[in-house]
């Protein structure tokens, strides 16, 4: 939380007035960033192949998971797997492409007015994912479904704005 240096008992403003002092004064703002990295993807098949009773098996790579632009239709390259012979395991490593990060703003800014030495009204306004920054879910993972490498949710909600009033006493 950073108080604002403006107003009465502050590094700027002691000596406003009463008007400037409650417009001016008594503001503070603070805020909670997010930055993460993508969590890893385990491609995998949808049936078991292998026969082995399990149906989380993996597929063969034959080319570059990572190749491609990454976009919410394609999130990584599916052409880069193929299906392994029936009763053989796939030769795929484990969580072998990352899913999409995370940024994320939060910040709150807030004004207290101080109505008298035991009465006090707080204003305040909060900003969830200020820049409205989206930030994609995970994609499929099995293959041989119809949304295979698509993404079709959000791991972080679009912005949101709230607002709260708070009378101490």
């Amino acid at each position: 939380v950073y108080e604002l240096p403006f107003g009465s008992g502050r590094q700027f403003g002691t000596s406003m007035s009463g008007a400037a002092n409650a417009i001016l004064g008594g503001w503070s703002i603070e805020g909670i960033t997010r930055l993460e990295t993508g969590p890893p993807v385990n491609v995998r098949l949808n049936r078991d192949v292998a026969n082995t009773g399990r149906s989380r098996q993996r597929p063969n790579l034959i080319g570059d998971p990572n190749a491609g632009p990454k976009t919410p239709d394609a999130w990584y390259n599916a052409n880069a797997f193929e299906i392994p012979q029936q009763f053989t395991f796939g030769g795929a490593g484990a969580y072998i492409t990352d899913a999409d990060g995370i940024v994320s703003f939060d910040v709150a800014l807030q004004k207290q007015f101080h109505l008298s030495e035991r009465h006090t009204i707080e204003l305040r306004t909060e900003f969830f994912n200020l820049p409205n920054t989206v930030n994609f879910g995970l994609p499929e993972e099995r293959l041989q479904r119809g949304n295979t490498n698509k993404i079709t949710s959000q791991s972080v909600a679009p912005r949101q704005i709230q607002l709260g009033l708070r009378w101490r006493f």
